[in-house]
């Protein structure tokens, strides 16, 4: 067999021939001869032989590129055949060896012998996937037996009862153990609750304890001075623009509200709180899905807090306190608290839901009154009082009550100014009409003037003593019951006003402690009635008709829009 190559230098050799001239015709002296008869040749060459020259050169490139391909076509042919000739040699050699008896163990030949490379991936997977599915087997055997043995092991729940019984089951391990306190001075304090539902029995426990909880180093004061807040403004809107100082060191505030704070009447400073165990809040994404959740009864107080309380309307500085839970409410003690206390724990443990209706109030109620709903009674321990705090609140409530008195004021003159332009010119119409009213009197006033205002003479609020703490419902009186204003403002707010002459309207800020709500500012009628200047009958009914139509309401139709 001719080798393809050789063959192709020979075509290829033919077909340059008329350009190559042999060294036979130009000897090597002469090359310059033979260069130059080389160039007329190329000058004299037909370009169309040219082109037929290039294609056969296009057309023997694509023969070279094939026969490169029908080269490695053959070579990979002779690589397969040598590797199948190596397999069945090996089976021969097998076959040689089952024969002659040497390798009686083997496998058979039956299962190697014509298979393929494919074939023998295969059968290997699939003894894979036989010992993967033996020790899945064997591993759900197993679980299958470890939860056995926890049934077992787990001890049966006793079955719910919601009989009453007067002894107290303790079914949880932190009852049982009790509560124990450190107190300041080093002393521990242990709370064990008795196993009783009796509340009397309960409440006189709780107190005992709080007794035993002696008092810290600075404890508060015997007697606290109220912080006087302007009835429209609320101890939050106070705090909010104290200084900063002040600010920063209120920034954990609480409020203990009378309704579900009681105090140890042997240790006043002491006391406990009822608190919500779980709380029912509306799904931020749905806003018809509610959910409940328990309920962190301690929260920040785990330290010290600084508490305030109200008392008849006035804010008091309690001091720093601390608090911890000591047990849950029962089934009768919440039948034992009032009105006032349920419809405030209710009230708190249902404030993150919206759309709060009756029913839903009524249905949160009957939940404490079964039982399903717990009640945590929260201890509050007194752990210092701030003095400095204390001074600074009192400062700033005087600032602050000055601040907003001057606007008042302001609002204040301003109506009276309108009241007495309409007093003066209903005055001049008056004394037109009747020229002689009044003339013979050497002592009267010129029509229009108003008598000049009696200022309202105040004291600060009586300081309250520290002891009554026990949560209180002070009774609102009403200044339509009583013509002075004295007997309201008072009664209610410890402040003594002269009530000698008659209440007169004023343009500058009262003394302070003089609330907006006060009773003392519903004085239109009186104030209208002094500055009325001597007039006929008629002129008296249309001055008096103007000056309530301009003059402000009075300090129950404020306090009525505070409320609203």
């Amino acid at each position: 067999m001719a080798d393809p190559v050789a063959k192709c230098g020979i075509t290829e050799e033919k077909q340059y021939n008329f350009l190559a001239i042999t060294e036979d015709v130009f000897p090597p002296a002469d090359e310059i001869a033979r260069l130059k008869q080389e160039l007329e040749t190329l000058k004299n060459a037909n370009p169309f032989r040219m082109a037929e020259l290039a294609l056969e050169i296009q057309i023997e490139r694509l023969r070279v590129v094939e026969i490169t391909a029908a080269r490695d076509a053959a070579l990979q042919r002779l690589s397969d055949s040598y590797v199948s000739i190596r397999q069945k040699n090996e089976v021969i050699e097998r076959m040689c060896q089952e024969h002659d008896g040497k390798n009686t163990g083997g496998v058979p030949l039956s299962l190697n012998f014509g298979a393929s490379a494919d074939q023998v991936e295969i059968a290997q997977m699939k003894a894979h996937i036989s010992t993967l599915e033996t020790e899945n087997r064997e591993l759900r055997l197993a679980i299958q037996q470890l939860q056995e043995q926890a049934l077992i092991a787990k001890p049966i729940d006793p079955p719910p009862s919601y009989e009453r019984d007067p002894t107290k089951i303790q079914t949880e391990e932190e009852d049982s153990a009790g509560v124990l306190l450190h107190s300041e001075d080093g002393t521990e304090v242990k709370y064990v609750p008795p196993r009783t539902e009796d509340p009397t029995v309960l409440a006189n426990a709780r107190n005992a304890v709080l007794a035993d909880i002696p008092l810290p180093d600075n404890p508060p004061d015997d007697t606290l001075n109220a912080i006087v807040i302007p009835p429209p403004f609320t101890l939050h809107e106070f705090l909010s623009g104290a200084p900063g100082p002040l600010r920063t060191l209120l920034s954990n505030y609480r409020i203990l509200h009378n309704a579900t704070t009681c105090w140890c009447p042997d240790r006043e400073e002491h006391g406990y709180m009822y608190s919500p165990v779980f709380k029912c809040s509306t799904n931020p994404r749905i806003s018809t899905a509610h959910r409940w959740s328990p309920v962190d009864v301690v929260g920040r107080m785990n330290k010290p807090t600084e508490c305030f309380y109200n008392r008849e309307g006035l804010w008091y500085y309690a001091g720093s306190y601390r608090a911890f839970k000591m047990d849950e409410l029962s089934p009768i003690e919440w039948a034992q608290l009032s009105t006032e206390t349920t419809s405030a724990i209710v009230k708190e443990t249902i404030a993150g839901r919206k759309n709060t209706s009756p029913q839903n109030i009524y249905e949160t109620t009957q939940l404490y009154v079964a039982g399903g709903l717990k009640v945590a009674c929260v201890a509050l321990q007194c752990v210092g009082f701030n003095h400095e705090v204390y001074r600074s609140l009192l400062e700033y409530s005087i600032r602050f009550g000055e601040s907003k008195w001057k606007s008042l004021a302001t609002a204040s003159a301003n109506v009276l100014a309108a009241a007495a332009s309409v007093s003066s010119v209903t005055g001049s119409l008056s004394g037109a009409n009747s020229p002689a009213s009044g003339a013979g009197t050497p002592h009267s006033q010129p029509s229009g003037t108003p008598t000049p205002p009696a200022r309202i003479q105040m004291q600060t609020p009586a300081p309250l003593r520290h002891i009554p703490r026990t949560p209180t419902h002070p009774t609102h009186l009403s200044s339509a019951a009583s013509g002075s204003p004295s007997a309201t403002l008072g009664h209610s707010q410890g402040y003594t006003v002269n009530s000698i002459h008659p209440v007169r309207m004023v343009g500058t800020p009262p003394a302070l402690g003089l609330g907006l709500g006060s009773s003392a500012w519903n004085v239109h009628s009186a104030a209208a009635m002094m500055m009325t200047p001597p007039a006929s009958i008629d002129g008296k009914a249309t001055l008096r008709g103007q000056q309530e139509k301009h003059l402000p309401d009075g300090g129950e139709n404020m306090v009525d829009k505070g409320k609203n």
